[in-house]
């Protein structure tokens, strides 16, 4: 049987020729492998490229904040967001932190942006403050400190309690009382006062500094009106408070020649005399009449109990018999001169013992 023509030298030729290709033949078409599961007649697709996710990173660490003074102790604290580079991204986060210099006791406060009160400091202390910046790549380290020294803040007005003419006898005294101003978030604590003192609406003010509660203003005159206020400091002045007027004596009065000793019997005759005298002299109200009076305060000047006084015969002098209180205790004993609106004149005697 003869060989078929596909075993023929020819045909060995011509096979050889396709698969090598001719010269003069046109290039065999590049086919893409067919996906798996691809029917048949879809187009094969180039293979998919996977690329990796950038890296983010942390942020560079900020440059020390600037300090400022804000109100009261506060601190104002300013910053600038870190410079970008190949290994740093930018920062989209801040945290601040502070403690008393050199003290390393940090109190940090996440989540700032500048600028940024600092406050809840102690006034006058010297504060270090540092600034971190965050991302989603992670934190920096801690800035470099600033250090300032936080401001005082004012204290409030204090409250004046009181102003009387003291119980000395004298006509131009006032003593003037007050309490110590509240401590708030805005206001310091007060370390020292101020007085001031006026003819009454004239504000013409005599100040006088560096005093504690209670405080006796001297040479005002008699009976005179007077205007009071009283300031808190500490290194930053307050505001003064508000105006207490009062009026000093209008009478002067000194014990008589007979004064009650300083142990008595219990609704006895006032030893050692049987009575008390005083001397009662305008300056410048009229003197109309005089008592005495028993407390068992020497501040307060007794309104009720008053036992009546009358002339001496000598000049300016008032005296009267009387007894010793009922019951036993300390007490004082009041010589009050009387004129037009009542009392405007008084001296209390020191302790006496009753028994």
């Amino acid at each position: 049987m003869p060989k078929s023509d596909t075993e023929s030298p020819d045909n060995h030729y011509m096979a050889r020729v396709h698969a090598l290709g001719h010269p003069s033949s046109p290039m065999p078409q590049t086919r893409w492998p067919m996906r798996p599961g691809a029917k048949a007649g879809t187009p094969p697709q180039p293979a998919t490229i996977t690329t990796p996710p950038p890296i983010f990173y942390a942020p560079n660490t900020p440059a020390a904040p600037s300090l400022a003074q804000g109100t009261g102790s506060a601190l104002i604290v300013t910053w600038t967001a870190p410079s970008v580079d190949s290994t740093h991204n930018a920062a989209t986060g801040f945290a601040l932190r502070s403690s008393p210099s050199g003290a390393n006791t940090w109190t940090a406060v996440p989540g700032v942006t500048s600028p940024y009160t600092l406050s809840g400091l102690t006034a006058g202390a010297a504060i270090d403050v540092q600034i971190q910046a965050s991302n989603t790549g992670g934190v920096s380290t801690w800035s470099t400190s600033s250090t300032l020294t936080t401001g005082v803040a004012a204290p409030n007005a204090p409250a004046i309690s009181s102003v009387t003419a003291p119980p000395d006898g004298t006509t131009a005294k006032l003593t003037a009382a007050w309490t110590a101003p509240a401590v708030d978030a805005n206001h310091g604590a007060a370390t020292g006062y101020n007085i001031r003192y006026s003819p009454s609406g004239a504000n013409s003010w005599i100040t006088v500094t560096g005093v504690t509660s209670p405080y006796t203003l001297t040479g005002l005159g008699g009976g005179a009106r007077i205007d009071v206020q009283v300031q808190a400091t500490n290194p930053a002045s307050g505001p003064w408070s508000g105006t207490t007027t009062a009026t000093t004596w209008g009478a002067t009065v000194t014990p008589g020649a007979w004064q009650p000793a300083a142990s008595q019997t219990h609704n006895a005759s006032v030893a050692p005399n049987g009575g008390v005298q005083m001397f009662a002299t305008a300056a410048p109200t009229a003197v109309t009449g005089a008592s005495f009076a028993w407390s068992a305060s020497n501040s307060v000047v007794p309104a009720s109990g008053l036992i009546s006084a009358g002339s001496d015969g000598q000049t300016n002098g008032w005296g009267q018999y009387f007894n010793a209180p009922a019951t036993a205790g300390t007490y004082y004993l009041w010589s009050l001169a009387q004129g037009a609106g009542g009392t405007i004149g008084a001296l209390v005697s020191a302790a006496i013992s009753v028994t």
